[in-house]
C-alpha cells in the first residue's frame, strides 16, 4: 500500500466532489480526474483492519471477480495513511446506474426481465464461491453493455468452490433485510428471481432458496 501525509491526501482530495461521508470524514469521494477514492478509517486499537486492510480486501476481491468474468472496479492504487488511521483504495468507477435505482422508475415487464439476469448473476456467484456478505441491489451495477458487475466489495470473500446451502441462505435473508429490494425480489418478481437462480445454479438450489424467501 502506498503511504501518503495526511497532507498528501488533502492534495489528492483537492476539487473532489463528496460522494458520501459521516461525522468522521470523507468516506468516498469522486477525484478531479474522474476516478474514485474510497476511504476507511480504523475504529478501534486493535482491529481485524491491521493485518486485513478493508481497502486491500476490496483491491484484492474486485481483481478476483474480473478474473472469474464478474465486472468490478478496475484498481488504481491503495493507500494508508498512518496519521489518520485511513486506509484507501482509488479505482476506476463502472459506468451506469444501481439496480434499485434503474428498478424505481423502469416499466413492470422490464424489471420482471432484469430480476431474472439479476437471479442468474445470483447463482453464478454461488457458483463460483463468490459470498458477498452485504450484498444488496444497491451495490449491483448494470452497465450500458447489459451487464451487471458489483460495487462495495471490501465485505466478501471468495473461496474458489460452491457456496454451501446456509450461506446461500444468509445471502438471500440479508438481501431481503431491505424493503425495498424485498418487494422487487420476494413479492413482484419472486419467480422471475427463482428461474434465472435455476438457470444458474440449478432447480434444487432454487427450491432451497424459495423456502428461505416464504420464510421471511
Amino acid at each position: 500500500m502506498k503511504v501518503l501525509s495526511n497532507q498528501a491526501l488533502a492534495s489528492l482530495l483537492e476539487g473532489a466532489e463528496i460522494i458520501e461521508a459521516d461525522a468522521f470524514g470523507i468516506k468516498v469521494a469522486r477525484l478531479e480526474d474522474g476516478t474514485f477514492l474510497k476511504l476507511y478509517r480504523r475504529k478501534r486499537l486493535l482491529s481485524s483492519a491491521l493485518w486485513s486492510p478493508p481497502a486491500k480486501r476490496f483491491a484484492d476481491n474486485a481483481r478476483t471477480l474480473n478474473s472469474l468474468g464478474v465486472p468490478a472496479p478496475e484498481i488504481l492504487e491503495t493507500i494508508r495513511v498512518p496519521e489518520r488511521q485511513l486506509n484507501g483504495v482509488r479505482y476506476q468507477p463502472l459506468p451506469g446506474d444501481t439496480l434499485r435505482g434503474l428498478w424505481r422508475r423502469s416499466l413492470p415487464e422490464v424489471t420482471s426481465l432484469e430480476v431474472e439476469a439479476f437471479g442468474r448473476l445470483l447463482g453464478e456467484l454461488h457458483g463460483k464461491g463468490v459470498y458477498f456478505r452485504s450484498l444488496h441491489l444497491g451495490n449491483v451495477i448494470k452497465m450500458p453493455s447489459g451487464q451487471f458487475g458489483l460495487i462495495d466489495l471490501s465485505d466478501m470473500h471468495i473461496s474458489g468452490h460452491p457456496l454451501s446451502d446456509w450461506k446461500r441462505r444468509r445471502n438471500i435473508r440479508h438481501m431481503l433485510r431491505y424493503a425495498e429490494d424485498a418487494q422487487w425480489l420476494a413479492r413482484l418478481y419472486k419467480d422471475d428471481l427463482l428461474r434465472g437462480y435455476a438457470d444458474r445454479a440449478g432447480k434444487a438450489a432454487a427450491r432451497m432458496l424459495a423456502r428461505e424467501i416464504d420464510a421471511q
